[in-house]
């Protein structure tokens, strides 16, 4: 007599079907938008199914993300699983209205996220390589303008229960081990990303949101293999001081 295998019908309609995307929305500017090509690359070969919508026009920081038609269209059209913000690069730590307009700008698009069903992440962004040179006085090199940004950054997340990526953490990690490495992270202008700083930004993007460790990113990006390994390192640890 033939054994009959009876396979349940809840194997057949479900036990079989993809696990569902996450799905993640990024609102910032030129520094999220250049990055882009690598976070995509990055979520998009982990073995995991992710939605990424990027809201990113230049020179706009979090006050226009928070009242622009066009960004709240987005941050209501999906129920998205993260929402990442990134603010202008000079705003953050300038101090007094700029300071003050970043961190109710924050507390207002961590709020309308929440509603959403989302969690807000703040995208700490990174000092200019040799400071700015429209804010000397406040930004006078690297060092002073990563402590005034960063510092910024962490007190929003803190106060409004965020996820931090701390990619300007990792630029200061670099600098302080690789100097030439270092250079390599900006484009010529000193500010945005190169293709180093973007992975970089990727990887430190996808240890933050995942929990995963970005030693785990096998795709290099079009770097080389030593120098794809050395910047995942750094982004562990950068993720892992920030989420100990």
């Amino acid at each position: 007599m033939k054994t009959k295998w009876l396979i349940p019908w809840s194997l057949l309609l479900f036990g079989f079907l993809p696990a569902e995307s996450k799905k993640i929305l990024f609102l910032g500017n030129s520094y999220t938008a250049q990055s882009s090509k690598f976070i995509k690359g990055v979520f998009n070969r982990d073995g995991s199914s992710y939605e990424l919508k990027f809201g990113t026009p230049g020179g706009k920081d979090l006050t226009f993300h928070l009242t622009d038609s066009t960004s709240q269209k987005a941050l209501k059209s999906a129920p998205w699983d993260f929402v990442v913000i990134q603010d202008q690069s000079q705003k953050p730590g300038l101090g007094g209205k700029y300071t003050q307009g970043f961190q109710n700008a924050a507390k207002g698009l961590a709020g309308a996220i929440r509603k959403q069903g989302a969690k807000p992440c703040l995208f700490m962004t990174w000092g200019r390589r040799d400071g700015d040179q429209r804010n000397t006085q406040v930004y006078p090199d690297f060092t002073t303008m990563h402590a005034k940004i960063s510092g910024a950054y962490e007190k929003a997340a803190r106060e409004n229960d965020s996820l931090l990526a701390p990619i300007g953490h990792a630029f200061s990690m670099i600098r302080s081990q690789d100097k030439a490495l270092f250079k390599k992270l900006y484009k010529n202008d000193g500010s945005h990303p190169s293709s180093q700083g973007g992975y970089l930004t990727a990887c430190v993007l996808w240890g933050t949101l995942t929990g995963k460790d970005p030693n785990l990113i096998r795709w290099n990006g079009a770097l080389k293999a030593g120098e794809a390994k050395f910047l995942r390192s750094v982004a562990s640890k950068a993720v892992r001081q920030n989420n100990p």
